[in-house]
């Protein structure tokens, strides 16, 4: 079915506020956003863990963390199981005056899709450079043990409009297979394997086996080099030990890391932008979802029948939920 943005951003703080999840609105409107901008995987799906993780205790639903080391230039944030999306609004809102910044967390729940925060950054005149970590889903090839992360990364660059690369450096996202799941589709051939190591299209084989990286080995070695940095800088957890973005029934340890960088110390070169457009003929990474985006909010967002009456069933049942 469609439904107006309005509606879905509606029906999510509905469901939040029943919850008395802090700051419904910035969560809503970032699920939402990942709706209109095609990234379903990162949309309204998100919700159902989120609030079992609410009602379970092991994500709060009020924002509190603790700034365990900080610099002119540097945090360091144990994010105390808060609600990922909440934490990083705030923290984006930070002034960045100096040449680069940099904030790593630890302990918050899923943060959502990075491109929505460098986004943000882009449209206030700065380059950022984001990733993370989050539940081991990803095989070395060869393999069907989970090791990594499918290892989200996001780039931006300040322009009109912004240039975001928002992607993972797996050959899908675990939240592309389970949404392929849920409406009885078949996966592209490449992407991922059964538990027995062998490919498969069948995404409920995929969820019981793991994704393949980028690259072959050597996108595995460039996810293996993230995964480690985001641990070395934030103190996360890593590999198989990883919880917070699917698995909510326990408290998130996951970890992310933002470098900010303000163009206004450096070279500031928009020129080869133009030039590179001019020589690919072609759309930059972000413009797409640009215009996916206008058209959705004409005609609407399209929520399969299954998880919209999941979500009318978390709207319309009394919430159990562990207080923290």
């Amino acid at each position: 079915m469609k439904l107006r943005a309005g509606e879905l951003k509606d029906t999510v703080m509905e469901i939040l506020n029943k919850r008395n999840v802090e700051s419904a609105d910035v969560i809503a409107d970032h699920m939402v956003e990942a709706e209109l901008r095609g990234h379903s995987s990162h949309g309204v799906q998100r919700l159902i863990p989120l609030v079992k993780g609410v009602e379970l205790g092991t994500i709060r639903s009020k924002l509190e963390y603790k700034v365990l080391e900080e610099t002119k230039t540097s945090k360091l944030i144990d994010a105390m199981g808060s609600v990922g999306m909440v934490i990083w609004n705030k923290l984006i809102q930070e002034k960045f005056e100096d040449p680069i910044s940099i904030i790593s967390t630890r302990n918050a729940s899923h943060i959502g899709f990075l491109g929505y925060y460098t986004e943000k950054l882009a449209r206030r005149g700065l380059v950022s450079i984001m990733f993370g970590n989050a539940e081991p889903a990803v095989v070395f090839p060869g393999s069907a043990k989970r090791v990594l992360s499918t290892t989200p990364i996001s780039i931006s660059i300040p322009y009109d409009p912004p240039i975001v690369l928002d992607m993972a450096l797996s050959a899908t996202s675990r939240g592309k297979i389970i949404e392929a799941n849920r409406k009885g589709l078949k996966l592209e051939p490449g992407l991922a394997v059964d538990e027995n190591g062998n490919y498969t299209l069948d995404p409920d084989k995929a969820l019981k086996g793991g994704i393949l990286p980028l690259g072959g080995v050597k996108g595995f070695y460039l996810m293996l080099l993230l995964e480690l940095v985001t641990s070395f800088l934030s103190g996360c957890a890593v590999g198989p030990d990883v919880r917070g973005v699917l698995n909510t029934e326990n408290p998130p340890n996951k970890g992310e890391v933002l470098i900010v960088i303000n163009p206004s110390y450096f070279a500031h070169n928009t020129e080869s932008i133009i030039k590179l457009r001019t020589i690919l003929n072609m759309e930059l990474p972000g413009e797409h979802s640009q215009k996916i985006k206008k058209l959705k909010l004409v005609e609407g967002v399209n929520i399969d029948d299954e998880l919209w009456t999941n979500l009318i069933n978390l709207r319309d049942k009394v919430p159990y939920f562990t207080s923290n």
